[in-house]
């Protein structure tokens, strides 16, 4: 108990002791925003309760990089979403188990998503780009290269719904046209790097 001016009141310790704990709280996410996500997975989130309940802290699922993990699939893509929506960057590139549905449920549970990375995901359709682009109308970048499935349908909901995209690669997308690209130029305005390799593009004779 402590006195002031005659009247008994509670003992309170002292603000520097909560100040130094909130130090090195900033100190610990700083350090394990460094991670990579293997790290704050594998390894730091089994040391202890309180180490594995920081790893799950939302900030440090913003930018996700599951690229060849097979063991992604649209469940466990489900889950992440479910768990932070604020997910603004993704790469999903080589994960053979995420299909279209997967997508789907990301695309509707992150409309933030600022960056969309699915590179050599052949099993992936136009559904998939077609449902990023209409709820994550934020979209600056798409590097969706080496997708078979991948037709002008695709490209001209990226270009009426994506007007902040700057940076496409639609590289080995061997069923996109002329009239799927004229429609992102047209609509993506803001649109700063194209990347085509090996694309066979051929402009329709007028009829």
């Amino acid at each position: 108990m402590g006195f002031r001016g005659g009247v008994c009141l509670p003992f309170q310790e002292p603000i520097c002791l909560s100040l130094e704990a909130a130090f090195c709280f900033m100190q610990e996410k700083q350090i394990f925003s460094n991670l990579s996500l293997n790290e704050r997975c594998l390894s730091v989130s089994l040391v202890c309760k309180y180490w594995r309940d920081l790893c799950l802290d939302f900030q440090f699922w913003k930018q996700l990089d599951l690229s060849s993990r097979q063991q992604v699939t649209d469940e466990l893509l489900e889950k992440i979403a479910s768990r932070s929506q604020n997910i603004t960057e993704i790469n999903i590139s080589d994960c053979r188990n995420v299909s279209d549905t997967g997508v789907c449920i990301l695309a509707i549970k992150c409309p933030g998503l600022l960056r969309y990375t699915a590179y050599r995901c052949k099993q992936l359709s136009d559904t998939s780009i077609i449902a990023v682009a209409s709820q994550c109308p934020l979209l600056q970048k798409v590097h969706v290269g080496n997708q078979d499935r991948l037709t002008d349908e695709g490209l001209k909901q990226l270009g009426s719904k994506c007007r902040e995209l700057k940076d496409i690669h639609f590289g080995q997308c061997y069923k996109i046209s002329d009239e799927g690209m004229i429609i992102i130029a047209k609509g993506c305005l803001k649109l700063q790097r194209i990347y085509m390799q090996e694309n066979k593009l051929k402009r329709q004779a007028p009829e």
